[in-house]
């Protein structure tokens, strides 16, 4: 067998793994679903499965770095389409994207962010695309903000770290829950603080 054949059946496996474990997560949730009920409804043998994930861990990681590909996309394609609203606006806009992407992988994110680690260069979050890129953008968006003030007082690049950090899953599904608010809701909590923060 050729290795171009080879490397087509790995990533034809790859994608019906994550296509079984997306439809199992969704059916049963994350925690119940086991390595060998994907291998066994994906149709292949276990030793494939494990090839290429050598724990449940590595998939969902998998899973959500395919998924924040997908988000930084949509994201680039917001920006691009809203380059000329006020920057609080796109601020709030990206905000809504995070919030969504949240909502929207909410089990995962969770069951990956308890097992996430600084110490871990794969499992720290502050390391990744997503962080990097929320960062630099944000970071862009509060300079403009500040630069339109007589006397800016914010460290741009700190601030967007800062809302980045107070958006992370545990502590907005907390809130979220504690508070009894919808989406929209927490949305429109995060938009006035960060108005009230930067302005």
């Amino acid at each position: 067998m050729s290795i171009r054949r080879e490397r087509s059946d790995a990533v034809e496996h790859r994608k019906l793994i994550l296509q079984t474990a997306a439809q199992l997560f969704h059916q049963y949730g994350v925690q119940p679903v086991s390595m060998h009920q994907i291998a066994k409804t994906a149709g292949i043998g276990q030793a494939t499965l494990y090839r290429r994930y050598a724990h449940k861990g590595d998939l969902c990681l998998d899973m959500l770095q395919d998924f924040g590909k997908t988000l930084l996309a949509d994201l680039e394609t917001y920006l691009e389409d809203n380059r000329d609203l006020p920057p609080v606006e796109r601020l709030s806009g990206i905000i809504n994207h995070w919030i969504d992407a949240m909502e929207e992988q909410s089990e995962l994110i969770l069951e990956m962010e308890s097992k996430m680690s600084c110490n871990d260069k794969n499992g720290n979050f502050f390391l990744s695309p997503i962080y990097r890129y929320f960062r630099s953008k944000i970071s862009a968006i509060v300079s403009e903000i500040a630069t339109a003030k007589p006397t800016p007082l914010v460290d741009c690049d700190f601030a967007a770290h800062l809302i980045i950090c107070s958006m992370s899953p545990i502590g907005y599904f907390h809130l979220k829950q504690e508070k009894n608010l919808t989406v929209d809701e927490m949305k429109q909590q995060y938009r006035r603080l960060n108005l009230l923060c930067l302005s």
